[in-house]
Parts: C-alpha cells; sequence; structure tokens
C-alpha cells in the first residue's frame, strides 16, 4: 500500500466502509503486517470509567443558550437533538427535545479547559435518542447509552480516536490513529461506549 501523509486520509474512507460494509472486519490490504512493524501493539481492551460531576459545573438539565454551543448538531428525530457547548471553563454535551429551539445540559462536563487537553471533545453523533458519542480533539471517546443518566469515558492512551460511526447491526465503531501517527487501529464496542474491543489495523 502506498504511503499516505495523513492518517485522516485514510479513515475518511474507512468510515464510508464502515458504514457501507457493517460488522464485518474492515481491513487494508497489506496493512496490518507492516504497521505491526511501525508501532506498538494496541491495547486489546479499552475499558471506559463512568464521568462523574466536578464541582462548580453545571447541574444536568441546566438550560444554556444557544450563542454557547459549537460545532455542529445532530438530530435523531424531529425533535430530539444533541450539540456540544462551552460555558464558563468548561464542555458539555446538550440536548433538544423541541426541534432546536431550547438546549440544556445532558450530562456532566466531558471537558475542563484547563489543563485537560486529552479529555477535550469537538464532535458529537448519535444512533438514537439514547446513545450519543463525542470524541475528536483528544485522547478519549465519551458516551452515553441511557439518554445522558450516565456517561462514560474512554481514554486511549496510545493514541486519539479520529472518527467513530454507528455499526450496521448495532454497535459503534472507533477508529484510533497511533500516538506516532504512522498506524490506524479499529475498535468496536457493542455496550454504547463502556469497553472497546480492538478489532484490525486498518491504516498506515
Amino acid at each position: 500500500m502506498p504511503s499516505v501523509s495523513s492518517p485522516r486520509v485514510v479513515v475518511a474512507a474507512v468510515v464510508l466502509g464502515a458504514a457501507l460494509l457493517g460488522p464485518g472486519e474492515i481491513a487494508v490490504a497489506g496493512a496490518s503486517a507492516s504497521a505491526g512493524r511501525a508501532a506498538a501493539s494496541p491495547p486489546s481492551t479499552v475499558a471506559a470509567a463512568r464521568i462523574t460531576r466536578r464541582p462548580g459545573t453545571l447541574a444536568p438539565g441546566t438550560g444554556v443558550r444557544a450563542a454557547d454551543i459549537f460545532g455542529h448538531r445532530v438530530f435523531t428525530d424531529a425533535g430530539h437533538g444533541f450539540a456540544l457547548a462551552s460555558v464558563g471553563d468548561a464542555d458539555y454535551p446538550v440536548a433538544s427535545v423541541d426541534g432546536g429551539r431550547t438546549w440544556k445540559t445532558d450530562g456532566p462536563a466531558l471537558h475542563l479547559h484547563a489543563a485537560q487537553a486529552p479529555l477535550a471533545v469537538v464532535y458529537i453523533d448519535a444512533v438514537n435518542a439514547k446513545t450519543v458519542f463525542a470524541w475528536g480533539g483528544g485522547q478519549v471517546i465519551d458516551a452515553t447509552g441511557d439518554g445522558g443518566k450516565n456517561w462514560y469515558r474512554a481514554l486511549f492512551t496510545d493514541g486519539g480516536p479520529l472518527g467513530v460511526v454507528p455499526r450496521i447491526g448495532g454497535g459503534l465503531a472507533a477508529f484510533v490513529g497511533s500516538s506516532n501517527g504512522a498506524t490506524i487501529w479499529q475498535y468496536v464496542s457493542k455496550d454504547s461506549g463502556r469497553t472497546w474491543h480492538y478489532r484490525t489495523t486498518v491504516g498506515q
């Protein structure tokens, strides 16, 4: 496989493949063997920890201004929408049940701005009104499987998530770039992001 200047180029094609091919393994021909030599083996399992509310942060259900929302908004139907909002010194998942007219925090702060760069998230997506996930900008995937009542953080200490997508047939697939930028690993979760299992190497 010819070299690729940026892992993000590979992951764009891989994410499209994940959406089209579903739960089967996705691999780039010849990538696994050469990638294994280029980077250390990825952790076989990454377990997420429950995110608790930090002192001084907004309580779940607190109203936020539309102006506080950053990035994109995703809707699972005409009423239910999800986004990220920056209020004060923290970033929160927020939800709307009225088509985006009003927004409220939908869980604890996911990222505190001071000294928490590895915990940053900049993208959000949803499978349905219950399963929502955020990633990008750091080394974590934050997810809820119960509509925001409980959020869990999976920290990928050996790399950073480049993309997360729903898998046809259920669950989530994540594409994680190694810390040295040489390899992209595919992880899957069947429990709404509480545990992630290494599946295969998909890019180099």
